[in-house]
């Protein structure tokens, strides 16, 4: 992953797991072990301790199993650690970590404060004002965020702006605020909510109905409308996927889509929708290429594909003045009017459907380029094999499992690749 916003740990790239943004902080927020909940390898809860049960709801279950639902598909062990430390009126902290079974690269963490009434949950990351839990302040303007701005710093690789936002002031004990993202060509949103009392604890991410399955609820936020896809109209199966065309990884497994199209095709009607999620302090030439790509989209949507693909064929080849020439050349061969283009790309339009994308992307908890869902549900593609056994074990009651194992392609160097996960 290169998540295009935050800080990243040194070495990742485009493909791997979710940034950790809390390694300064979390020591300042230790964890009570008994309070631990668990689910085993197959999903199901385990079974608590004597000791455990003195100190669990008998909610537990019910919570970790929602609780999955933020974690990429995969067999692994689940648990829910309770942060006792931070009181928030009406609520519990819990922080949920999943540990694969199958790749340790897909392991993940998010947090959680959950409604005692078991309404709602405000899931997502979690930065901490050590100043104000020393010398709490009622949040009452933006000039009370300085504190919080300074420690999102620390994490945001570009500029930002974080302000209130009252139209969020919806859920008792928290205050709504808004971080606005620069890319260099717009700005796109990510939301979050702030401990009201005294502002010290930021959850950057969105309220969910602990009452619903995560992936209903990740379909209704999706806006498929005038996207660009591929599949027919009687599809049975829907992918929704958020990619960056100057991601390595997104192109090999681009690659890698059509050929498992081909193998399911006759067995699994898929209907695949493609959303931009260019990381742009990472790939300066991606929202450019996103930009030119929606334009292409509104003259004639089979273009946008022919777009994508021509693209890739030239990914190393590209940069910024390149892809604008590119753009041009791919304008007149397609008969396209030069000037028509040039009104198109990267104006208000066409740059503001792709933050609209960045922005929906981050709601749902987009760290990673690919990423993936299937009919609602996040499933990553590290392994090869791994798109193949979801959909076949999901809609096609396991037809065709197992899979070979892929033999293991030596890089330049000789080492085991698979792109750069």
């Amino acid at each position: 992953m290169r998540n295009p916003t935050l800080r990243l740990l040194t070495g990742v790239t485009c493909a791997s797991v979710v940034t950790v943004l809390l390694a300064t902080h979390a020591r300042a927020v230790p964890l009570f072990q008994a309070t631990k909940l668990k689910t085993g390898a197959g999903g199901a809860a385990a079974a608590p301790t004597p000791s455990e049960r003195k100190v669990l709801d008998p909610r537990t279950e019910a919570l970790t199993a929602w609780l999955e639902g933020f974690f990429v598909a995969g067999a692994g062990t689940t648990t829910v650690d309770q942060i006792a430390q931070i009181k928030i009126p009406g609520y519990r902290l819990v922080r949920a970590n999943k540990s694969y079974t199958a790749d340790v690269r897909a392991n993940d963490q998010c947090y959680a404060a959950l409604e005692d009434s078991g309404k709602a949950g405000i899931v997502g990351d979690v930065f901490i004002d050590e100043v104000r839990m020393k010398a709490p302040l009622p949040i009452k303007g933006d000039a009370d965020l300085d504190g919080m701005r300074a420690q999102l710093k620390r994490y945001f690789r570009g500029p930002f702006r974080l302000n209130l936002d009252p139209s969020s002031d919806r859920l008792p004990a928290w205050r709504g605020v808004k971080v606005r993202s620069d890319t260099g060509y717009g700005f796109y949103d990510i939301g979050g909510y702030l401990k009201a009392d005294d502002g010290s604890l930021l959850l950057l991410g969105r309220a969910w109905d602990r009452n619903r399955p995560v992936a209903q609820q990740r379909r209704e936020l999706m806006k498929l409308d005038s996207t660009p896809f591929t599949g027919p109209a009687d599809a049975t199966v829907t992918v929704v996927e958020y990619s960056d065309m100057q991601c390595a990884y997104c192109k090999k497994r681009t690659a890698d889509w059509e050929q498992l199209s081909e193998r399911l095709g006759h067995a699994l009607k898929i209907k695949r929708y493609f959303k931009a999620f260019p990381l742009t302090n990472e790939h300066p030439w991606a929202f450019r290429a996103a930009s030119a790509g929606r334009c292409f989209y509104e003259f004639a949507p089979p273009l946008f594909l022919r777009w994508k693909s021509a693209v890739y064929a030239k990914q190393e080849e590209l940069t910024v003045p390149a892809l604008d020439n590119f753009a041009l050349d791919f304008t007149v061969a397609n008969e396209i009017p030069e000037e028509k283009f040039k009104s198109c790309y990267l104006n208000e339009k066409a740059n503001a459907r792709v933050l609209a994308d960045l922005t929906e992307g981050f709601a749902l908890r987009v760290r990673s380029t690919p990423t993936y869902f299937i009919d609602g549900v996040p499933v990553s593609w590290f392994s090869d094999n791994l798109m193949e056994e979801y959909l076949r074990k999901t809609y096609m009651k396991g037809a065709g499992l197992p899979l070979p194992t892929p033999a293991v392609k030596p890089t330049a160097a000789g080492a085991p690749g698979h792109g750069h996960p």
